[in-house]
């Protein structure tokens, strides 16, 4: 039986720790523990012959930090294969010598290398695939069974990892994170959004390890459980760490520890192990109770959502409308274009400030014009708005390539816009959503043309989800686009997509999207027929739309569509947006293109200190200086060029510190803490 049957036969027990214990067995801190392995090979057999004893499932071979950028650090990086070789053959004979019937599995174990990727550090993603691709060729070839990436921080990096064991080979793969106390990793990632993540990417198991003792595990694994398709892994330290005469203790006995991880398995982790401070006592006492407890199987439950690296977007059918911003499109729009040209993102940045402000769920990106590097430009889109802005990004090019290199840098569950049953969209898109996890809009045309019926656009729907299916999709990794056309040329225009509408939520269980400003192309105050239009559709069972949030009738009519349709919270919504409005108004607050600025008062409260509500407008904008803003956005090229400008103009260097610098960099600190950023 492979590993995978044996994920869903019962609990699958991991080893135990490696390090504490070989700690304790005289390796001293400091030292590469894959060379000081090799040098006590007896110490390192015993102890992973005791946890097969135990009765461990997997065992992971010592090779957590083999590789290249690592052993560099110890000056052995030209070992890497040869110590691959024998630490791998180590827990080959450590499973030979302990003669045990049952099957004990051997996992390649990789973790992270400590470089940081771009931009907060230097390597780029793709060198960071190639780092761990060489890693899992070498584990490959010595014959492991499986791979585990544990101990991870950074979802950005598992996904690095996972990708390059999938592209290597076609062994199973588990992942394993690490998280803080505030149920996040050290880069953001709360449990949920990792579940979906890695899962959609094809990940074999995804949970948690170290983070404490089992305890502290409690939430994270409930968490997951409630988005979980795959098994859930939960790998805790023998307890929290103490302090004792200088050194980390973990003194949790192993009968404590066996009982609380099987509280553990009550919340739905099936894959258990042990991770600091843990001991093939620890295992056995686990495996003992394992034997006797309640197994419930991973569910077959995929989950319709989008990601980014830090949070998470629900899709429900029945849910709230969902807006995609779609001003992040250079058609139409000179001064995008020129920026562009010129290789500056400053107006990108802000449209998507605007549109998440005003309401967006989602943003459409495209850089499609001609004259530039459109994939150079869209990879830099999608690096800087993944770590500035929180919703999830829909990836939209004409170019296959454009489209794919995008998803693959994306760091979360990304949407494609879109896949029609063009040969070339079948062939390429779908493979890359289902390697990169992505979801996405389904646009019912064939390569000839529009459909000519109804009919027509039903099988063309149909065909491709079938196609989806093949592949391993699933109805919850689907949006269909109604395929709005204009009621000026076509009469029935709005009723063909609202059957659209109502077929795939009620017969084929699809989520839908529309764009709407085609429906009313050629005609005159078309925000009152987008608007309308709108309505009908969220009443027939529109998922979500490509609009532009600043308009503030569409948005409004959107609101009071759900509120009317007694949606989850919509009647909260309806008026928070109303209240906001209201208090803007009231206040003659406007901003610069005539949209509201309350996001800009309340910037200027927190950068320059407390301020009265009863100041004037001009007051508060002048508290708002552009560096601090553009320290508070990330625009680190209009840092620069508002400093150099300011200094011309003759403020002190220390000014510039003290009143703009100092407070942008404060305020980021804060949206830190406040998990927004």
């Amino acid at each position: 039986m492979g590993i995978r049957n044996l994920l869903n036969k019962g609990f699958v027990i991991l080893d135990g720790a490696t390090g504490t214990n070989l700690q304790q067995s005289g390796m001293p801190s400091g030292v590469c523990p894959e060379i000081w392995i090799t040098g006590h090979k007896d110490i390192f057999l015993q102890l992973q012959k005791e946890y097969i004893h135990a009765g461990c499932d997997v065992l992971l071979a010592p090779t957590f930090t083999c590789n290249a950028v690592k052993l560099a650090e110890y000056g052995v990086k030209e070992r890497q294969k040869e110590l691959t070789r024998e630490l791998v053959a180590l827990s080959k004979q450590a499973v030979k010598e302990a003669g045990r019937e049952k099957p004990v599995y051997i996992a390649g174990d990789i973790s992270m290398t400590g470089e940081q990727l771009s931009p907060m550090g230097k390597m780029t993603f793709e060198e960071l695939v190639d780092v761990y691709k060489e890693q899992a060729e070498y584990l490959s070839e010595e014959g492991v069974d499986l791979f585990i990436i544990e101990t991870m921080m950074s979802l950005q990096e598992s996904r690095a990892a996972l990708l390059a064991v999938k592209e290597s080979c076609d062994l199973p793969v588990f992942v394993s994170l690490t998280y803080e106390e505030n149920l996040r990793t050290l880069y953001g990632t709360d449990p949920e959004t990792a579940m979906i993540v890695l899962q959609s990417m094809g990940a074999d198991a995804v949970g948690l390890n170290c983070s404490g003792g089992p305890e502290q595990m409690t939430e994270a694994v409930r968490k997951m459980k409630q988005v979980a398709a795959v098994p859930i892994i939960a790998k805790p330290n023998a307890g929290l760490p103490e302090l004792i005469d200088g050194e980390s203790r973990f003194r949790m006995d192993a009968e404590t520890f066996a009982g609380k991880m099987m509280d553990l398995a009550d919340e739905g982790a099936t894959v258990l192990g042990g991770c600091c401070g843990t001991t093939p006592l620890h295992i056995e006492k686990m495996k003992e109770k394992a034997l006797l407890h309640q197994f419930s199987p991973a569910a077959d439950n995929p989950v319709r959502a989008l990601t980014t690296e830090r949070g998470t977007l629900r899709i429900d059918l029945d849910g709230t409308f969902t807006i995609v911003g779609e001003r992040i499109n250079p058609t139409g729009k000179k001064k995008l274009q020129e920026e562009l040209k010129n290789g500056k993102f400053d107006i990108v940045m802000q449209m998507a400030e605007e549109q998440t402000d005003k309401g967006a769920g989602i943003l459409d990106i495209n850089m499609g014009m001609n004259g530039i590097d459109e994939k150079e430009r869209m990879l830099h889109a999608v690096e800087l708005l993944s770590n500035t802005v929180n919703v999830p990004l829909c990836i939209d090019s004409s170019h296959t390539s454009v489209v794919e290199a995008a998803l693959r840098i994306y760091p979360g569950r990304g949407l494609i816009n879109s896949i029609s049953l063009e040969p070339e969209k079948i062939e390429k898109l779908l493979p890359a959503a289902k390697k990169y996890g992505a979801m996405f809009i389904l646009l019912p045309l064939s390569e000839a043309s529009l459909p000519k019926s109804f009919d027509e656009k039903k099988q063309i729907i149909r065909k491709i989800y079938e196609e989806a299916k093949n592949i391993g999709l699933s109805e919850a990794d689907i949006i269909v686009d109604g395929l709005v056309t204009t009621i000026g040329t076509n009469k029935n225009a709005a009723l063909e997509v609202l059957e659209t509408i109502r077929y795939c939520k009620n017969e084929l269980n699809l989520a839908t999207i529309c764009g709407l400003s085609n429906i009313s192309f050629g005609l005159p105050e078309r925000a009152y027929i987008n608007s309308a239009f709108l309505t009908l559709a969220i009443g027939a069972g529109l998922t979500m739309a490509i609009a532009n949030p600043s308009q503030e009738l569409l948005v409004n009519a959107s609101l009071a569509s759900d509120m009317l349709l007694r949606k989850e919270n919509a009647e909260l919504a309806y008026i928070d947006k109303v209240i906001s409005m209201d208090i803007q108004a009231s206040n003659g607050i406007q901003g610069s293109n005539g949209t509201h600025a309350s996001n800009d008062v309340r910037a200027s409260q927190n950068a320059g200190g407390s301020r009265s509500g009863q100041e004037n407008t001009g007051k508060l904008r002048a508290n708002i200086s552009e560096i601090i803003t553009a320290v508070v956005k990330g625009q680190k090229e209009k840092i620069l060029e508002l400093v150099k400008a300011s200094l011309d103009k003759g403020t002190a260097p220390g000014d510039i510190i003290d009143r703009e610098l100092i407070p942008g960099i404060n305020r980021v600190g804060e949206l830190f803490q406040e998990k927004k950023y």
